[in-house]
């Protein structure tokens, strides 16, 4: 490896979609963190080269980490800490949810990122979370992750950023913080697709040309393709919903009639970008063409991993791995635009 090579390291490095995007921008991964046996399993297949510390995260020392890093230094940390107590997808238990999600313990976990940062001074940090995090606490949460990081040395500022906006064949808004301590003011990637036609870009990826190559695939566990075995109830409900749309609730028929409906009962269009990916319970939308889910390698194909990722446990746990990761795209997308500005330092 080159010394000049620029160095990474991923917090909550999950499936990896994060570090396969900044690999591929040509940064070298130095190190990944996660707490998740898993996790730790699809790693080690996917990653060998890589050194990963399995642990919580706030019982990991800062020595700990510097072990693996060259003098000490970093140029880049990574990392999307999870922060479900305050998706605005995933299920509450509180009737107030932003109450609920101030005393979430996995909303530490962004504090904790925050003060790894302070420690190891990058030169650029990457945080990414979910749309939640704008409106949680009515905003202050997020105001005390970025003053967190003010009183580290960092310039940091947050955008909302669709990925479909960046080539994913999906729509799915995130949060994006970026932060350096360069004196640099905070800028973002600009988008290179479009649903506006008035933007002069290329016109949103569509899901389908993802997707049409795997119709005729047997089941395949190996490959993570294997198709739900859905009840003949659901199987006649998803006949009724159209491409693109959603279960007709006000035309079933009484012994197909349900509540309560979600991405499971939304059909993809072929034409247009799939819907958000999510982690849950087998909570993937409907195939374009087929009556049934998508399967877990699908849902990969929209995230836009590669197909030789793998990834371990039962379909839920997969399931669970796909839909929390950043898109490898986006995440390639974002390393480049952070390299060209390390470089361009570097000349001045």
């Amino acid at each position: 490896m080159s010394e000049n090579r620029m160095t990474a390291i991923d917090l909550f490095s999950g499936a990896g979609g994060l570090h396969i995007g900044f690999e591929k921008a040509g940064f070298e991964i130095k190190l990944c963190i996660d707490n998740d046996n898993l996790v730790e399993r699809a790693h080690k297949r996917n990653f060998p080269t890589i050194p990963m510390i399995n642990q919580d995260i706030r019982t990991v020392t800062i020595d700990e980490i510097r072990k693996y890093l060259p003098n000490g230094t970093v140029d880049v940390v990574i990392g999307g800490p999870p922060c479900q107590g305050f998706s605005t997808i995933g299920k509450r238990v509180s009737s107030n949810p932003e109450k609920r999600a101030e005393h979430d313990p996995r909303n530490e976990l962004v504090i904790v990122y925050a003060n790894i940062i302070k420690a190891l001074q990058p030169k650029f940090i990457v945080m990414e979370n979910v749309k939640g995090i704008l409106t949680m606490n009515k905003g202050a949460y997020l105001e005390t992750v970025l003053s967190v990081l003010q009183d580290a040395g960092y310039t940091a500022d947050y955008k909302l950023v669709n990925m479909a906006d960046y080539g994913v064949p999906q729509i799915r808004e995130r949060v994006i913080i970026l932060g350096n301590r360069l004196g640099l003011p905070v800028t973002f990637p600009q988008p290179d697709h479009s649903d506006n036609v008035e933007d002069n870009l290329p016109p949103w990826n569509n899901c389908w040309d993802v997707l049409k190559d795997l119709v005729e695939l047997e089941d395949t566990p190996e490959f993570n393709h294997v198709a739900l075995k859905h009840t003949q109830k659901n199987i006649e409900r998803y006949k009724l919903i159209p491409e693109g749309g959603r279960l007709p609730e006000d035309a079933l028929p009484p012994e197909l009639y349900r509540r309560n409906f979600g991405n499971t009962y939304k059909r993809l269009d072929r034409k247009r970008p799939a819907l958000t990916m999510v982690p849950g319970n087998d909570a993937f939308p409907i195939h374009p063409e087929l009556n049934r889910s998508l399967t877990v390698r699908e849902a990969a194909r929209i995230q836009t991993f590669p197909d030789n990722i793998i990834f371990e446990g039962n379909r839920r746990q997969q399931g669970h791995q796909v839909g929390n990761a950043v898109p490898p795209m986006f995440s390639e997308k974002l390393g480049l635009f952070i390299k060209s500005l390390l470089e361009k330092e570097g000349e001045d």
